[in-house]
């Protein structure tokens, strides 16, 4: 009796865990019956759960994803690895959506555990991104496994045509040597990059195009293979198409700051979770093979998965407060803004200097910029901390088409080796970190992802190091 009791006790744990689940969860038959569905499956569907057990899942689906999806059972029991898909499913209320499905085999080999997460926003994104944008994706040795119906309009091939080939095939003669050895070591390197091509139509016809490079990652932060974006150079002929031009371009940036982010989470995760994990092994095995375990040996290991656990939240929030800005908006002049950064960064003494000229307010999230602000002058406070003839120059100004902001100092000039790496996460030039090397990638992220701006360092003379920030006047709300 006792061994029922503990039993239905673990079953009752189990089914709280399963119910908790954000994703559906759900056992079917191998007619695709429903046998159990979590409650998930509920507002995914808009049966209730009496309902929803009288259905075959199968019957969810549209015809020719009916049969996807009896292939996709079929090839599970053979193969564990290929077991994922997404299809088209018709809800109760008889609205559409896209599930993304996994399929695994239960131990009785009668049913089926499936995972079931609703990709509808990023299927409809997918297919508005497939009909009007060209896109490849390459693997590693720069070979094309996938088109998008933009560039087969464009170009006239097909993807049997396409698919297969190296992506060098459908580049011209007419492509400037440099162009196509730059992106050639991109690929070898296994980076982002741009260049401008020349591409070769099915008919052999031609079309200058911007390509724009990106590396896709896995789960784990490493590259399994690429994206490359073309934007037609060559058609470019009215005010529309302009703007739809610079649209992508903005999309493919914002991506690309996104897609470093997520690297560096991933990279970041590995050591709390890698910690955890061996820690847990250990404990377990303890358990497993040790006659006594100390109370106080247990509370060492759980306390050691807690602190790593914590860090694991400490980095997300950080990279929360980053990517989703939680100020509101409100209109400041670049002056206002300066002023409050410098009050921040605590920079005492006459070694500042300002120029700021008139320039129109404009809507921002002032507490969030005047940070970003104050991380290039707390860097360049402690750069001069030790000099005495210090300088910090700021100046603002607005050159036509941008608001700028420039701040100088005579710290000295920032190696060339390391230059382009400053606004790298967890890059820091200090020997004893404590912890930091966000600041300037924060600053990086507030402005160009938030703000649409750039920002560029430069070593000038007399050992000046200029910080060059520009909010684009198009792009700013007045």
């Amino acid at each position: 009796m006792p061994e029922l009791q503990r039993i239905k006790k673990q079953s009752l744990v189990l089914k709280e865990i399963l119910n908790a689940s954000w994703d559906g969860i759900a056992i079917i038959s191998k007619t695709s019956k429903f046998i159990y569905a979590n409650k998930a499956i509920t507002p995914l569907f808009a049966y209730n759960e009496k309902e929803i057990l009288k259905i075959n899942f199968i019957d969810l689906l549209d015809e020719d994803d009916a049969y996807e999806f009896k292939e996709l059972l079929k090839s599970s029991i053979d193969d564990t690895y290929k077991n994922r898909k997404t299809f088209s499913c018709k809800r109760k209320d008889n609205k559409h959506i896209y599930v993304s499905i996994s399929v695994k085999l239960m131990s009785n080999n009668e049913m089926f555990v499936l995972n079931i997460s609703d990709v509808t926003e990023t299927r409809s994104k997918d297919i508005l991104v497939d009909t009007f944008l060209m896109q490849l994706d390459l693997n590693l040795d720069g070979f094309i496994t996938n088109i998008s119906e933009a560039f087969c309009s464009m170009t006239g091939y097909t993807k049997n045509e396409i698919i297969g080939l190296s992506y060098t095939d459908i580049l011209s003669s007419m492509t400037v040597p440099f162009q196509k050895q730059s992106l050639e070591l991109a690929i070898k390197e296994k980076r982002n990059n741009k260049a401008k091509l020349v591409i070769k139509n099915n008919n052999h016809s031609t079309f200058n195009a911007q390509a724009t490079l990106h590396t896709i990652l896995n789960k784990y932060g490493d590259v399994i293979g690429f994206s490359m974006i073309l934007i037609n150079t060559s058609s470019i002929k009215s005010t529309e198409e302009i703007q739809l031009k610079k649209m992508l371009m903005d999309e493919e940036e914002k991506l690309a700051i996104m897609t470093e982010t997520m690297r560096t989470v991933a990279h970041e995760w590995r050591q709390p979770l890698n910690s955890i994990s061996l820690t847990a092994q250990e404990l377990l095995f303890n358990l497993d093979f040790e006659d006594e375990i100390e109370k106080d040996d247990i509370k060492e290991h759980l306390s050691a998965i807690a602190s790593s656990t914590q860090d694991l939240s400490s980095i997300i929030e950080k990279f929360q407060e980053i990517t989703e800005l939680k100020g509101s908006k409100k209109k400041r002049n670049i002056k206002e803004i300066v002023l409050e950064a410098v009050k921040i960064s605590d920079i005492q003494g006459d070694y500042i200097e300002f120029n700021n000229e008139p320039t129109k307010a404009f809507r921002t999230y002032p507490k969030e910029l005047a940070s970003a602000f104050s991380a290039i002058l707390i860097n360049a406070k402690e750069i001069l901390d030790k000099k005495d003839d210090k300088k910090i120059f700021i100046h603002t100004f607005d050159d036509g088409a941008n608001i700028v902001c420039e701040i100088s100092n005579n710290g000295g000039h920032i190696p060339e080796d390391i230059i382009d790496k400053i606004f790298t996460p967890y890059f820091s030039t200090k020997k004893e970190k404590n912890g930091v090397g966000l600041s300037l990638y924060v600053c990086k992220i507030i402005v160009e992802l938030h703000l649409k701006g750039t920002i560029e360092v430069v070593n000038e003379e007399d050992d000046i190091v200029k910080f060059i920030l520009k909010f684009p006047k198009e792009a700013l709300e007045e």
